[in-house]
């Protein structure tokens, strides 16, 4: 079986928006593996520059014109079957298909799996001709583009690659918050925690704005690094963002925040089939509505250092047991009606077996030294009687 990945994850793609397709990639190219081929636009940018319309712009000229991305070389298939996975982002990237024209009826299977919030009504009714399966990270949203377009449509969470990530009970940063966030959260904890001089605590929280660094994977490590050192990760739900419609997947922070073992504080999304992925105890700590509960509420969670330690080791375990890629794309080639490649099965019996090996002691540790810690302050606040 050759299967080959149009991927909108070109090395050329520096900004973090990406990241959740890098684990993904990485999975496909070691245990599959996949030829990435990445085709890269043209065409639409010039127009929406000029009409200062981007999405519009962008509609019309996706629909008037099938070559508006492109690709520098076809790929010589092999003898097969040769499956086409189309990986990316962008609603409109499965468009990426007619880079492949000459050669497209040469497949056996078209599949594309889109990792992001799109509005389904501009989904390009002619893919329905070319694509044999389509995946998406929202229930709601496959029945909306099965029903418009009859094309064969699942939903497929979101993934994340555990399987090289540590665990670590050592935790120095509070609470982490990065990327899109809410602001009124993010100013009450800047102001309590890093503007306070009486305070002990790090809140750690984005600066930049604009997404592109100077190497993705470097940032990605530097990423995974500062979420195994926090105990609290913010994560909130994104039915109020355009792109989603109204739909509250399970996007990609909480999966990583799960993975380095924080807690998550947030709001919990409540799209269909989300309850039944994070169903275990404290996957997520709700957030109260009231501004002036906030602080109350961060230091009754990060004082609880016992019920803690036991969250960060237990949302680790679960991310491996449940979230990560290969479990996806498993999911998928069996939905297809593909073989699962051997690579594949073995690592994730390797996952598996990493889940019941994970050493817990760093963690026992961490849950006595609390609990010592506790019977001293106790100890402490008893009257001290003396005879007279």
């Amino acid at each position: 079986m050759n299967i080959y990945v149009l991927s909108e994850l070109s090395p050329l793609n520096h900004h973090i928006g990406w990241s959740c397709s890098y684990g993904l990639t990485e999975v496909l190219a070691e245990t599959c593996k996949a030829n990435l081929l990445y085709p890269r636009p043209r065409g639409y940018r010039s127009v929406a520059e000029v009409s200062g319309r981007p999405n519009v712009a962008k509609r019309l000229w996706q629909r008037y014109s099938k070559s508006w991305y492109q690709l520098d070389q076809l790929p010589t298939l092999g003898d097969g079957p040769n499956i086409l996975l189309i990986v990316g982002l962008a609603g409109s990237f499965p468009m990426t298909i007619f880079t492949l024209k000459p050669i497209l009826e040469q497949f056996d299977l078209r599949i594309a799996y889109v990792l992001d919030g799109f509005d389904a009504n501009h989904f390009e009714q002619t893919l329905s001709s070319y694509l044999d399966h389509l995946f998406v990270i929202s229930a709601e949203q496959a029945e909306l583009i099965q029903e418009r377009l009859s094309i064969p449509t699942s939903f497929l969470p979101l993934g994340f690659n555990t399987l090289p990530q540590p665990y670590s009970a050592h935790r120095t940063i509070d609470v982490i918050g990065y990327g899109r966030t809410q602001p009124d959260v993010h100013r009450c904890l800047q102001q309590h925690y890093n503007q306070n001089p009486q305070s002990q605590r790090l809140y750690f929280h984005s600066t930049f704005k604009g997404g592109d660094v100077h190497d993705r994977q470097e940032h990605n490590t530097l990423h995974n690094r500062l979420l195994g050192l926090s105990k609290v990760n913010l994560c909130f739900e994104v039915s109020a963002i355009a792109r989603f419609c109204g739909q509250s997947p399970l996007l990609y922070r909480w999966l990583e925040g799960w993975a380095m073992g924080c807690a998550i504080v947030g709001k919990q999304p409540f799209g269909q089939g989300v309850a039944e992925l994070m169903d275990w105890p404290d996957s997520t700590f709700e957030l109260p509505d009231q501004e002036q509960e906030w602080i109350p509420f961060f230091e009754a969670l990060l004082a609880d250092e016992r019920r803690l330690a036991q969250v960060s080791l237990r949302n680790y375990q679960e991310c491996r047991r449940r979230h990560d890629w290969r479990y996806r794309v498993k999911s998928m080639f069996e939905q297809v009606g593909l073989p699962v490649p051997s690579q594949l099965q073995q690592e994730i019996m390797q996952l598996q077996q990493s889940v019941s090996a994970v050493a817990d002691a760093p963690t026992q540790a961490k849950v006595l030294a609390a609990d010592a810690a506790l019977e001293s302050v106790q100890s402490q606040r008893e009257p001290v009687i003396t005879k007279r």
